[in-house]
């Protein structure tokens, strides 16, 4: 079950971890990127590493950026940001989810602009940013999202092992585990021991 409270606290700080994700532009190479994550993301536990992320980033032109992002996932087939691609490929399956994704976006009054499937990752962040699910009694039909993006970085994070201390593969292990901390697990009950007769 999601948590919304918790999920709301978060809201403000997804566009940031999107951004961080997408395609470089010079926007989060800017001081002012660094300053307003400072100011607006959330204080979780992953904040500072975050911070550390960004200023990593900085260091770098945006040309040298660009040619790293590029080689690790659009002229690299072991890594992709779509999210649904590792478990479907491009089967049949795929194209419902994707379909449900995109319904789902609407359902909250958001609509994907441009040519983007709605399995991108910093589409699915920029969604849980602008949309409008917090008073709606359909939104635990957010579990459709948070499922796609466990199952998805899940997969690109195991085969992004050797790679773990990049900047994209930390920022995208730190997403997960953003969102994982407002999914509230069931409780298992423990069976209850029973007392047998003894001599």
């Amino acid at each position: 079950m999601i948590n919304i409270e918790k999920l709301n606290s978060l809201k403000g700080g997804f566009i940031y971890l999107s951004k961080m994700i997408d395609y470089p532009t010079q926007d989060i190479l800017n001081p002012d990127f660094l300053d307003d994550f400072k100011k607006n993301y959330p204080n979780t536990p992953h904040k500072d590493e975050l911070t550390e992320i960004i200023t990593a980033m900085q260091a770098y032109t945006l040309e040298d950026i660009k040619t790293h992002y590029v080689s690790l996932f659009e002229l690299n087939n072991r890594y992709t940001l779509y999210m649904t691609y590792y478990k479907m490929t491009d089967s049949r399956e795929r194209g419902q989810v994707l379909a449900k994704l995109k319904m789902l976006y609407e359902m909250f009054g958001v609509q994907i602009e441009g040519t983007e499937l709605s399995d991108y990752l910093p589409l699915m962040l920029e969604f849980l940013t602008f949309s409008d699910w917090k008073d709606d009694y359909r939104q635990q039909d957010l579990k459709l999202l948070f499922s796609v993006i466990e199952d998805g970085t899940f997969n690109l994070l195991e085969k992004s092992e050797e790679e773990s201390d990049d900047l994209y593969f930390r920022t995208i292990s730190i997403i997960r585990a953003e969102l994982r901390s407002c999914v509230e697990q069931p409780e298992v009950k423990q069976p209850k021991m029973t007392q047998t007769g003894g001599e």
